[in-house]
């Protein structure tokens, strides 16, 4: 599911980035007060995708590290002068 959300992210942000693509080149070549606008929208919509995305990944490192931290603590627990056979 998560794998499924990234890659869902990803291509939004994708197409985002080609509609802008195609926003800028308009404004380039008419230079109107629409055309601007619409390259402002959406580079507007691309920074509110890039923050979420942002997050996501953030939180998916915050779970790896926490899993990491278990393991290590887990580990040393098994460690050496554990051994209590009577």
């Amino acid at each position: 599911m998560v794998m499924r959300k990234d890659e869902e992210m990803h291509e939004e942000l994708m197409q985002l980035f080609r509609a802008y693509f195609k926003a800028n080149q308009d404004w380039m070549n008419k230079g109107t007060r629409r055309a601007g606008m619409d390259t402002r929208t959406l580079l507007n919509k691309i920074k509110r995708l890039c923050v979420e995305r942002r997050k996501h990944i953030m939180e998916w490192r915050y779970e790896l590290d926490a899993e990491k931290f278990e393991r290590k603590k887990n580990q040393k627990g098994k460690g050496k002068g554990n051994d209590q056979t009577t």
